[in-house]
C-alpha cells in the first residue's frame, strides 16, 4: 500500500461530521446530541471506501490526519 491515499470526497466530509458531531456533543451531552453523533459513526463505519482497504486501520488514521480540525491550522501555521 502505497503512503498517499486518495480519499473519496464523500469520506472525507464523512469524516468532518464526525469531528463536528462529536465537538457537538461534548459541548452539549443529550441523547439528541448522542443519536446524531452515533448515526455519522455508523455511515463513516460503512462506508464503501473500506471495502477496497488492505490496513483499515492505517488508512483511518490518515483519514483523521487529513481531516483533523486542527490539521488546518498546522498547515497555516
Amino acid at each position: 500500500m502505497s503512503d498517499a491515499v486518495d480519499f473519496p470526497a464523500d469520506l472525507l466530509e464523512l469524516q468532518r461530521r464526525w469531528y463536528t458531531a462529536e465537538a457537538d456533543w461534548a459541548a452539549e451531552p443529550s441523547e439528541e446530541k448522542r443519536s446524531a453523533f452515533a448515526a455519522v459513526g455508523a455511515e463513516l463505519y460503512a462506508h464503501p471506501h473500506w471495502g477496497d482497504t488492505e490496513n483499515r486501520h492505517k488508512v483511518e488514521m490518515k483519514l483523521k490526519q487529513a481531516t483533523h480540525p486542527d490539521a488546518a491550522q498546522e498547515l497555516t501555521a
